[in-house]
């Protein structure tokens, strides 16, 4: 379970999944959607791919989030919310 990230400040926060999707939910917004579910779905690959890649001991970081999150958005056929992301 992923509990903390690395800012890019280098601050480690609690991790909030929900940032993500809101995040994502933005980016859909600003290209004409608005499918919190979607939003919702690719939060959880993106949260799958995190848990699968992460070692113990192991702080993921904001920018490993970003990148995970444009790859499901491309994966899911969200290429133009990948890149308003």
């Amino acid at each position: 379970m992923i509990d903390r990230i690395v800012k890019r400040d280098g601050r480690i926060v609690p991790f909030n999944r929900d940032k993500i999707t809101f995040a994502v939910l933005s980016a859909a917004v600003a290209v004409g959607g608005r499918d919190r579910a979607a939003a919702e779905r690719v939060t959880d690959d993106v949260i799958r791919l995190l848990e699968q890649r992460s070692r113990p001991d192991s702080i993921i970081t904001v920018e490993e989030v970003q990148d995970l999150v444009e790859k499901a958005l491309i994966e899911r056929g969200h290429a133009k919310t990948a890149k308003a992301y």
